[in-house]
């Protein structure tokens, strides 16, 4: 035993190495217990020189009534990011606080129940909830529908989405100022999912079903019934694949899924699994031009590209008009003069001649032949 200076008393632990003792000196919290049997105080060598109070120290050390100096973990909650862009909206504190308090799963919960995406750190799907508890929950990319919007500086993009029908990486030029994002209503998790608007058009997904006619299906082989089964998905606007074939799988796969022990099907029960696997498509109602004179051309263009790519049209052409119309989403003045978009020294980046006839047929006449053939294209489907 020693008292170093200022009073300070220490205790040596003697080892053996490589046949030489070697004395490590310890603070009496951190000395480390002795194995095989009980320590006594005389048991240090030095213990009857200590003054009564250091005595003490050693007496307590033998009972194991020293608290341990070892170095607990503090539970800290994660901190506010400091770029946080939401950190000097009101309320923002006592929101990061109130998500920081729950588990991973639960804002897990909180994120799924909203629709939006589950991975990331723990700060950063905290600081997501607190964004949708402030601003509302971001909606799909309002230009190919399918993307995830992100931010970026001060606004959002979409950087795309993968397709299952083609299995590749479908890219999106969508850009927009945050401002510009309709929010949708954050959910809790008691309150669940929020209804896709289709099915509220439709009265609720059993009405969807009791809308198909299965009389002209009975006494069908299954291929038929399958094919049958599309036409009225389509009519009912249910997300099936674009793909002719893919959709007929997906309904003859419901179809299966029915059949009873003598081989029927039960064409209600299929149209069901058919609502619930692929529910109706939402309209869009976020997509909005910066200048909302520009409303209208926005729309068609987005209806043009929407049908190039659902009718198998070249990927690049599909790419070249999206990304034109995401241009033109941000112009902050109207389009009077599609020439204006092709000049020297006023030209907007993505849109081209081919782009700016369009908008010159728009402006004349409400519309555009390219547009008007897919139309009926698609009609005739």
């Amino acid at each position: 035993l020693s008292s170093w200076d200022k009073d300070e008393l220490r205790v040596g632990v003697i080892s053996m190495k490589d046949d030489h003792e070697m004395t490590s000196w310890y603070h009496p919290t951190c000395c480390p217990k002795k194995k095989g049997g009980d320590l006594e105080p005389d048991d240090f060598e030095g213990f009857d020189s200590l003054t009564p109070a250091h005595k003490s120290v050693i007496e307590d050390l033998c009972a194991g009534e020293l608290p341990s100096a070892k170095k607990q973990k503090v539970s800290a909650g994660p901190s506010p990011r400091l770029d946080d862009p939401n950190a000097t909206e009101p309320g923002f504190k006592a929101l990061y606080d109130k998500y920081t308090a729950v588990t991973l799963p639960i804002l897990k919960d909180w994120l799924e129940v909203n629709e939006q995406p589950k991975t990331g750190t723990k700060p950063e799907l905290v600081s997501a909830c607190v964004d949708g508890e402030l601003h509302g929950a971001l909606p799909r990319c309002p230009m190919c529908e399918y993307g995830r919007l992100k931010r970026q500086g001060t606004g959002f993009v979409c950087k795309g989405y993968f397709s299952d029908e083609v299995k590749t990486w479908r890219t999106c030029p969508f850009t927009s100022p945050a401002d510009m994002i309709e929010r949708l209503e954050w959910r809790s998790p008691d309150q669940g999912p929020r209804e896709k608007p289709g099915v509220e058009k439709a009265g609720g997904k059993a009405a969807l079903v009791d809308s198909l006619d299965t009389t002209p299906l009975e006494g069908l082989g299954l291929r038929e019934q399958a094919e049958k089964l599309v036409e009225w998905a389509r009519k009912v606007n249910l997300s099936l694949a674009e793909d002719g074939a893919t959709a007929t799988i997906a309904a003859g796969t419901a179809l299966n899924g029915t059949r009873t022990e003598e081989s029927q099907v039960d064409l209600k029960a299929a149209a069901a699994e058919l609502v619930r696997k692929f529910p109706p498509r939402t309209e869009n109602k976020v997509l909005k031009a910066v200048h909302e004179g520009n409303g209208k051309i926005c729309a068609l263009l987005k209806e043009y590209g929407d049908l190039m790519e659902k009718h198998g049209e070249n990927v690049h052409g599909v790419r070249g008009t999206r990304k034109a119309l995401s241009a033109i989403m941000g112009l902050t003045y109207e389009i009077t003069d599609p020439k204006v978009l092709l000049a020297k020294g006023t030209k907007v980046d993505g849109v081209g001649k081919g782009t700016a006839d369009k908008i010159a047929e728009i402006l004349e006449k409400g519309t555009f032949d390219k547009l008007e053939e897919f139309r009926a294209k698609d009609a005739a489907l």
